[in-house]
């Protein structure tokens, strides 16, 4: 199940949904609440072993902290705050091609002056195979 995008001046953009991990989303789908993921858009960061949502999804969705560390950044060392979600990389124009599903997954917190709803670390880049074309101007991502 390969997904093909474009190189964009800003990188290797995706699109992303994002929404409660799937254990939080049980017992609400057995109540009958339908709570509603958000779509975003995400850029791959092969230099974060860990992925990150934008703090305004976090809210929206009401994902509880999960726990707080330490990670390490160009900058040096740098307090997180981590949640769990349920995370997908999509087309947003062909939502019937296939997806790449993480329905369970640690993220950052991610930094307010970052201009992404997320950023796709190299904990979901390990499960796939990511080919950059440059020539032709588009990458693939195959999960």
């Amino acid at each position: 199940m390969a997904l093909t995008f474009p190189l964009t001046p800003r990188g290797l953009e995706v699109d992303v949904l994002v929404n409660r991990d799937v254990a939080a989303l049980m017992p609400l789908w057995q109540a009958g609440v339908q709570p509603q993921p958000l779509t975003g858009r995400g850029l791959i960061d092969t230099a974060s072993d860990l992925s990150a949502v934008s703090t305004s999804i976090i809210q929206q969705l009401g994902v509880p902290l999960l726990s707080s560390t330490t990670t390490h950044g160009i900058g040096g060392p740098l307090a997180v705050n981590l949640y769990r979600v349920g995370l997908h990389i999509f087309d947003a124009n062909n939502s019937n091609l296939p997806w790449v599903f993480h329905p369970t997954l640690v993220v950052m917190e991610l930094s307010p002056n970052v201009p992404f709803d997320a950023l796709i670390g190299l904990d979901i880049l390990r499960a796939c195979k990511l080919f950059v074309d440059g020539p032709s101007g588009q990458f693939t991502l195959d999960g």
